[in-house]
């Protein structure tokens, strides 16, 4: 008879047959099984006949950047393999709730860890405690040594391969967990009622998926079959929507052209965002559509429609000159698609009493928005090869062009996409990360979501490498998710902090 039960229902009736023996239940992700486990383990069954093993299903793990490490079809093979676990079911759910309710177990055992209320990090085990009540269950928790899964992974098997000089094990380097998590803690209360102005283009992102056909007889050319489509509400929104998970109290200011675009973005973005949309005849709404073939995500075309050109914002000048000093502080989303100009820029760079702008340059005007058009700015967040061409220059150490740009740009964060991120802050060494993810589902809104963490840590933040690791996990994250399907949570940014500095 099989150990591993998928459903938690079938193995209950099983146990239902095991007649006078106590079970004995033990729950979690299991993701790197080591001697910490085995002990767990051991010390469990010690007040029970039975153990059954609850692995959290993939879907609903919640630790951050890369995790689960390994599927669960690999952890469960793994844990049935034990001798000392006897069945193995999987929670369809955050926690073991359901499972208890179902398997009415006599004992639930749960790590050292959680002999402390501390240690119940997810938050999870109030609702697990009440449904063991309920089924006239007991609550122990073992004596070992504490062992952690994620810091085993972080050590050993991921983040150091590329490069090592940068990796996690060395960034954590002598610093305290608890020091990460106080501080971004202390940040989330510094900026909640701080007053913050948004600035930038919004983009509608197509995404059109299709099938190849292959090649027609009589064109050279690639015959497709149209399968979806999905829109997202892309450019600055999404930097919006991180933002107002830690401030209250957000304006957002653009131009539009059309009526229905209008409605859309303020329904969108919700009462709580005080939006400014400013109607201009000139401005394009901006669209992106892109073609990617349905069975392995690959981009086939892209097709743009936008406004390349400076217009005259004559009604967002007279706004700003009117009320940026109001703001606490500024952030710009600068796609380069007509919104900002150069004298709009002016008077953001010398009018804010604090400001973070990510310039971003594209397939329309690759080498015409550069950073250089703010002539100040307290941060500055690019990508390598914006950075560079903001200098004309794709030689000179980055490090000595950092410091060059430093100048007038108070801190510098420039994304070098596997390569991980550098952060300059002013007073503070250079600190250097490598990438915390291999891979992804699409890469399209990673900076936009490192920068959105970034431009109002680094501005309250002091601790200047929590800074880089909130903005590299926002990035991670990014590239797991399709489009702008959702935003970056600030729980799994949290939980990713507690799981990459153990």
């Amino acid at each position: 008879m099989s150990k591993i039960h998928l459903n938690p229902y079938s193995l209950s009736k099983i146990l239902k047959t095991k007649k006078n023996k106590k079970v004995v239940l033990v729950h979690g992700v299991f993701d790197l099984v080591h001697l910490g486990h085995i002990q767990y383990f051991n010390e469990a069954k010690k007040h029970g006949d039975i153990l059954v093993v609850s692995l959290t299903a993939d879907k609903f793990v919640k630790k951050g950047v890369n995790k689960p490490h390994y599927d669960q079809y690999q952890r469960s093979k793994v844990l049935s393999s034990l001798s000392i676990v006897d069945y193995l079911t999987i929670s369809d759910d955050f926690h073991a709730s359901k499972v208890i309710q179902i398997l009415k177990p006599n004992y639930y055992v749960k790590g050292p860890d959680y002999a402390k209320k501390e240690g119940d990090v997810a938050g999870n085990l109030k609702t697990e405690l009440s449904a063991l009540k309920k089924n006239k269950g007991k609550f122990l928790t073992t004596s070992g040594e504490q062992f952690s899964s994620s810091k085993l992974i972080n050590d050993f098997l991921i983040y150091d391969d590329f490069p090592k000089s940068n990796s996690i094990r060395k960034f954590k380097h002598n610093i305290p967990q608890i020091k990460f998590l106080d501080d971004y803690k202390k940040t989330l209360k510094e900026v909640k009622n701080k007053k913050i102005l948004i600035i930038g283009e919004v983009i509608f992102d197509q995404y059109n998926y299709v099938s190849p056909l292959g090649q027609p007889s009589k064109e050279n050319i690639l015959a497709v079959s149209s399968k979806k489509k999905e829109i997202y509400y892309g450019g600055v929104l999404p930097v919006i929507k991180n933002i107002s998970q830690i401030c209250s109290k957000i304006d957002f200011v653009t131009l539009y052209n059309n009526n229905k675009i209008k409605n859309q973005i303020k329904n969108y973005l919700g009462k709580k965002i005080k939006s400014n949309l400013f109607y201009n005849k000139d401005y394009v709404d901006i669209y992106k559509s892109r073609y990617l073939n349905i069975n392995t995500f690959s981009k086939i075309f892209e097709v743009y429609n936008f406004q390349n050109d400076d217009i005259k914002n004559s009604l967002i000048e007279k706004f700003l000159l009117k009320n940026i000093k109001k703001y606490d502080h500024v952030i710009v989303c600068d796609f380069g698609h007509g919104l900002i100009n150069k004298k709009l820029a002016e008077i953001i760079s010398n009018k804010s009493k604090s400001l973070s702008i990510n310039v971003q340059t594209n397939a329309g005007n690759r080498g015409f928005n550069l950073f250089t058009k703010y002539n100040k700015a307290n941060f500055l967040c690019l990508d390598e090869p914006e950075f560079r061409l903001g200098f004309q220059d794709k030689n000179t150490n980055l490090k000595q062009l950092i410091n060059r740009a430093s100048k007038k740009y108070q801190d510098i964060m420039i994304t070098r996409g596997i390569y991980g991120l550098i952060l300059k802050k002013k007073k503070k060494p250079i600190v250097e990360l490598a990438a915390l993810s291999r891979g992804g589902i699409d890469t399209m809104g990673a900076g936009d979501s490192a920068y959105s963490y970034a431009s109002v840590f680094s501005k309250y933040c002091k601790n200047h490498k929590l800074v880089s690791l909130v903005a590299a996990i926002a990035g991670a994250l990014k590239i797991k998710i399709v489009g702008h399907r959702k935003f970056i949570d600030i729980e799994d940014i949290y939980k990713s902090i507690i799981t990459l500095t153990k």
